[in-house]
């Protein structure tokens, strides 16, 4: 069956997530973690796309990415996932594919889903047992957001605020620290899937829009409980 094609909203955030072929540990060293940020480093240079939030983990990644020309958003991940396929193979001299299939966008509307994004995405290497707390962890955002990253930024700060609604960087900075104390605190670290498989995710009288914006012409709103027990909805 043919792939739906998405229509890409300008200005609109997106939360992207590609696992590696067959689910491999083909990040499972940092040096090639480190091919990936400099060449996600590059794409937001090349094709102006916004980076908002990433981790890199052993096998895949998350990303969160608004443009204002949204088109730049698939272009610049096709420069970045097919470059990095390229350089991993050229390193270990072999053939195939890097990457499973194609990436998976979900459409995430600002304000307080946006923030409950970004720490499904902060959260993934503790979830996953590796790392007790996301500093552990080099290849993520975290270390930008709480200014411990001075050289190659890649987040872009001023949008992110936009897109949290806060208008200083210092109360965003204290929110994020506070916000991510109580995620820690929290016994229950079970995977939220729809982060990575919904079309859109947002408010119930957003999402209506959110699908005629993205081309569906059939779906149905959903309901999923949060780890703190909030309802999430999602096409």
């Amino acid at each position: 069956m043919p792939r739906r094609r998405r229509n890409w909203i300008n200005d609109a955030c997106y939360h992207i997530t590609h696992r590696c072929h067959e689910r491999k540990f083909l990040f499972k060293f940092a040096k090639h973690r480190n091919i990936y940020l400099s060449l996600l480093f590059e794409m937001q240079k090349k094709y102006h796309v916004d980076i908002l939030d990433y981790i890199i983990t052993s096998n895949h990644v998350h990303l969160l990415l608004s443009a204002k020309k949204a088109k730049n958003i698939p272009l610049g991940l096709q420069f970045l996932h097919g470059g990095m396929a390229q350089k991993y193979n050229i390193l270990k001299n072999r053939e195939g594919s890097f990457w499973r299939n194609r990436f998976h966008a979900t459409r995430i509307e600002s304000g307080g889903h946006f923030g409950k994004c970004l720490f499904y995405i902060d959260m993934n290497m503790v979830r996953a047992g590796a790392v007790a707390h996301p500093a552990e962890w080099e290849h993520a955002a975290y270390h930008e957001f709480i200014e411990t990253k001075q050289r190659y930024r890649i987040v872009n700060i001023e949008r992110l605020l936009e897109c949290l609604d806060f208008n200083n960087v210092e109360h965003f900075r204290k929110w994020y620290k506070a916000t991510l104390n109580e995620k820690l605190a929290c016994e229950n670290q079970r995977r939220e899937v729809y982060w990575s498989k919904a079309a859109a995710i947002g408010g119930e009288e957003w999402l209506p829009q959110a699908a005629v914006d993205t081309g569906l012409k059939h779906y149905k709103v959903k309901r999923f409980q949060t780890n703190t027990g909030e309802d999430i909805c999602y096409l």
